[in-house]
């Protein structure tokens, strides 16, 4: 059995490198012998429902609304976060899989609703380093990032934030708090990329699709998590 790991829209959801998320995975899957392949998700290409799990990144407003267009019209996504199919949302992915979202200029986009969440501009960009300390079950690890974003995003009653902020912005300034979770939606305004930095949030989206995962022993990534933890935040 091959894993499909599909990567959503990278022509457009792809500026800050969060491809590599998907690469994570595929590799962490491949070191412990089981087969995975990555299914690029263009917007040539309606979005299929039938791959193991998702990922999604970042993107700038206009990059953002084509992505938002394409997956209303193909709502493949959609169908496999509702039969249980993995996603993880980076940054601009959180905004587009909520219920709408403000650009910069003030336009409010509609958006795909996989994610009880609002999103307005904030007063403010919001960059720098992020930790933090996860709030979902099966994460005991810090999380750490970065993030560069001005869209503040607000959670409604049925999204879980995905864990506390200790040192930076999160969703939005003064809130506390970073991602959602809400069904098979993992989000977060972490990049790095993301799963680079956090190997048990990878292994958690993964344990979803193969089940337990035997631990893997990598002390390069355990020296980047020591250095990135320990780096400073500088707006």
């Amino acid at each position: 059995m091959t894993i499909q790991i599909g990567l959503v829209l990278p022509d457009v959801m792809g500026t800050y490198g969060d491809g590599g998320n998907a690469v994570v995975l595929r590799q962490r899957l491949r070191l412990r012998g089981i087969d995975a392949e990555i299914v690029d998700i263009t917007l040539d290409d309606p979005v299929p429902d039938s791959l193991d799990l998702y990922t999604l990144g970042g993107a700038e407003d206009y990059a953002q609304r084509l992505a938002t267009k394409h997956l209303i019209r193909y709502p493949g996504l959609q169908r496999a976060a509702a039969n249980g199919a993995p996603v993880l949302a980076i940054c601009a992915a959180i905004q587009v899989l909520g219920h709408w979202y403000e650009t910069s200029a003030g336009e409010r986009v509609d958006g795909v609703g996989l994610l009880d969440v609002t999103t307005s501009p904030q007063e403010a960009r919001t960059i720098g380093e992020v930790t933090s300390v996860p709030l979902v079950d099966g994460l005991t690890e810090p999380l750490t990032g970065f993030e560069n974003h001005r869209g503040g995003t607000v959670l409604g009653s049925s999204a879980q934030p995905l864990a506390r902020v200790s040192k930076g912005a999160g969703n939005r300034l003064g809130d506390g708090v970073d991602g959602a979770v809400q069904g098979s939606v993992v989000a977060t305004y972490l990049h790095g990329p993301c799963l680079a930095r956090n190997p048990q949030l990878a292994d958690h989206l993964l344990s979803r699709v193969v089940g337990e995962l035997a631990p893997l022993d990598l002390p390069e990534v355990t020296r980047l998590r020591t250095e990135r933890l320990a780096a400073p935040r500088r707006a």
